[in-house]
């Protein structure tokens, strides 16, 4: 069924997809109008498309936002029809500038406003999306997200990432095929657990980087990399299984910001399978202390040099040449813990000489951060 006329032709409140094909076309998305607050998607539904909330146009004679958004059903909403980087200021054709995260189709995309809203994601399968598969404009403090039973498939261009987390948002038991950043948090009181997830090439599995930021309060437990294809060809900033990357602009990376704190993240239970090309870069672009990873266990490397599979952790500099602050771990307690850390079996332990770069820990922690990280045997 094609439903490409569903573009801001509806008044109502639940859009309702039961068992079949629905289709937009290559060419099309769905322009909800305000009105529109939640898609269900019955299981047996397949809706090859995307979904654009929108939050009106200033009309004084109802609400022109909606606080309880839902996308909730055991459906499927694919991307297959689109072009990668489909972008809908050239037609849905391939994008037409060098950057269109404002403009390329993603399957869901939110416009949040200044007062406190909510979305429920239940039970729906993304499928092959064509770049970003989620995204909110708008006020990110004041969108949380509970996100349950949700998967994500078929991520086979770059640009796939998973999902970016919100303030106060929670996720559990979901599934992330991805090709990019898979767990992007860079937003405070977030919960994370039991997450699967089958990794592309391009970016790591855990992200917070990117730009400084003031994050407080992550916690993430149970998860699982069953597959990866991670690789790195030089010393990149945007790779491994925990990583915290340089500036998104690369011409100009001496951005960082000490007036902006990243701390209280707690990373436990953390198992991947198979071979892996690192473990963590850290690239602190702002004050950073009380990061824990505990239960962190590897198989083994890949075939990589040890200098490409090293673990890096690095304090920014701003535009003065000042570096951002690092927490102090084996003095005060309030920096990098590493706890129960094991590769092929082996535990990794700061009082041998096993965690160092050239050894099977492949840390790279010396210099004058040497105090900042510690790792225990527990």
């Amino acid at each position: 069924m094609c439903v490409k006329g569903i573009a801001g032709s509806t008044d109502a409140e639940i859009l309702y997809f039961g068992p079949g094909t629905y289709w937009m076309g290559s060419d099309a998305q769905a322009e909800l109008p305000p009105t529109v607050r939640w898609v269900y998607l019955a299981p047996g539904a397949v809706v090859k498309g995307a979904f654009r909330f929108t939050k009106g146009a200033g009309n004084t004679e109802r609400v022109d936002y909606q606080t309880d958004y839902r996308v909730t059903g055991y459906g499927v909403l694919s991307g297959e029809q689109y072009v990668y980087e489909a972008d809908t200021a050239n037609g849905f054709k391939h994008k037409a500038a060098d950057n269109c995260h404002a403009t390329c189709v993603k399957p869901l995309y939110f416009h949040s406003v200044d007062a406190q809203q909510k979305l429920t994601l239940q039970g729906v399968t993304i499928k092959e999306p064509s770049y970003h598969s989620f995204v909110v404009y708008g006020n990110e403090d004041a969108f949380a997200m509970d996100v349950s039973n949700y998967q994500q498939v078929g991520a086979w261009y770059w640009q796939t990432d998973g999902l970016e987390l919100y303030t106060g948002s929670t996720m559990r038991s979901t599934f992330f095929h991805a090709n990019d950043d898979v767990l992007k948090l860079d937003h405070s009181n977030v919960s994370v657990k039991d997450t699967v997830v089958r990794k592309g090439r391009n970016g790591p599995v855990v992200q917070w980087g990117w730009e400084p930021r003031s994050i407080d309060g992550v916690s993430v437990d149970g998860t699982a990399v069953i597959h990866n294809r991670m690789f790195s060809r030089n010393v990149a900033h945007n790779t491994c299984v925990f990583n915290s990357s340089t500036h998104w602009n690369a011409k100009d990376p001496a951005l960082a910001d000490s007036s902006k704190t990243v701390r209280n993240m707690t990373f436990t239970n953390t198992t991947v399978e198979g071979s892996v090309n690192c473990a963590i870069r850290i690239w602190a672009q702002s004050n950073t202390e009380n990061i824990e990873i505990k239960g962190f266990h590897i198989d083994q490397w890949g075939g990589q040099s040890n200098e490409l599979q090293a673990s890096l952790l690095e304090a920014s500099r701003d535009a003065h040449g000042n570096p951002v602050s690092m927490g102090d771990e084996v003095n005060s307690g309030n920096g990098l813990l590493l706890s129960d850390y094991t590769v092929g079996g082996t535990a990794i332990d700061r009082s041998t000489d096993n965690w160092r770069a050239e050894s099977l820990g492949r840390l790279n922690f010396n210099g004058d951060l040497f105090q900042s990280w510690n790792a225990v045997v527990k």
